[in-house]
């Protein structure tokens, strides 16, 4: 017990000293940028620019830093308010695990067990090679009365595993949620830039409000063997309220594309890249954007560059061939009465028959 009380005082002691200050902003103690996202997002584009509802859900950034005892993680971007989550996995230490399993905590409702191997053994979330998941965290918000939510629980390499909810919170600074442990989670949803809504390339460079979380360094040393922690590596994604629906919106990004769906069969190896960021890594460069280039009715997502070159018609920068109205749809024929795609007899003959009809 003395033991846990002195572990206790010093991270309560590390709180007070410790940098940069938990509200959800990005500070300059985090330094550049890990990693920068590289995709539009397909779970919608915030544009009401306030720090706690939001309508549209991003990460267009990674940042984490190791520092008086705690892994801060600054994760620019939005988190919508209806109760989408955004997933956190830290690998920090040897052991953990590279796929899911379908044993650990069931807090948050089994919202991580959601995500394990369902039990044939052939699937469950499975990480860039290298990465070995260590602890897991989430957080959500939303409700009437605006609010924030956060779990966490540990990731041993055998199953099982401690975990807990840790508590609620609001926006900014005052809405901080404190847990016992020490682990704390703050969110400011005042972006409006960032990455647009699409499917295709997008630079998340510039957004400094998001998602900030701090993790007591004794959280990782549930066995008292991880040794002296000094380097960290973050995995982060935007999932559905169940846990059971992955957006496109993982740091680092995917390079461009849909929803990744199901996490349970979602594989990061077969995606190009690295799906992580590292403690004192070098962001990337931002990808050149992308959006719907014509060729008469054809549609392909490209450069405006490329497009030009290709002689098609560039409809901007986050626009995509699968939006809605599709960019390159031929434009309706006022005669075209039977709705085929052509204006001819038929049509005359659908006029006829119709001739004299009242509602």
């Amino acid at each position: 017990m003395k033991t846990i009380i002195t572990i206790l005082t010093l991270v309560c002691t590390s709180t007070a000293l410790a940098q940069p200050t938990m509200d959800g902003t990005l500070d300059s103690d985090y330094g550049d940028a890990n990693a920068v996202q590289n995709t539009q997002t397909s779970f919608a584009d915030s544009t009401i620019g306030m720090p706690d509802f939001a309508n549209g859900s991003e990460i267009d950034s990674g940042y984490a830093i190791i520092d008086n005892g705690y892994l801060y993680i600054m994760l620019p971007g939005n988190l919508e308010s209806t109760f989408n989550k955004i997933d956190i996995f830290v690998d920090a230490r040897d052991g953990g695990q590279h796929t899911l399993r379908n044993d650990n905590s069931e807090v948050d409702f089994e919202g991580l067990i959601r995500m394990g191997d369902d039990g044939t053994g052939e699937n469950g979330l499975t990480f860039d090679e290298g990465f070995d998941a260590d602890m897991w965290l989430s957080m959500t918000c939303g409700g009437d009365v605006f609010a924030t939510y956060a779990s966490y629980a540990e990731l041993h390499t055998t199953g099982g595993g401690f975990g807990q909810y840790v508590g609620e919170g609001s926006s900014g600074a005052a809405g901080v949620i404190y847990g016992k442990t020490g682990l704390m989670f703050a969110l400011d949803n005042s972006n409006v830039g960032g990455v647009g809504f699409g499917e295709g390339l997008g630079c998340g460079e510039g957004v400094t409000t998001g998602i900030e979380v701090a993790i007591p360094l004794y959280l990782l040393d549930w066995d008292g063997k991880a040794g002296d922690i000094t380097s960290a590596k973050i995995c982060a994604f935007i999932n559905n309220s169940g846990h059971d629906f992955m957006s496109n919106q993982v740091i680092g990004g995917i390079g461009g594309g849909s929803n990744l769906e199901d996490p349970r069969y979602v594989n990061f190896e077969n995606i190009t890249g690295d799906q992580f960021f590292t403690v004192g890594g070098t962001a990337e460069p931002c990808p050149e954007p992308t959006g719907a280039c014509c060729f008469d009715i054809d549609c392909s997502d490209v450069p405006e560059a490329d497009c030009s070159a290709l002689g098609g018609e560039y409809n901007g920068d986050g626009s995509f061939c699968n939006g809605d109205p599709a960019p390159c749809a031929p434009e309706p024929c006022e005669g075209d009465v039977d709705g085929d795609g052509d204006v001819d007899v038929s049509d005359i003959l659908t006029v006829i028959g119709n001739w004299g009809c009242s509602q």
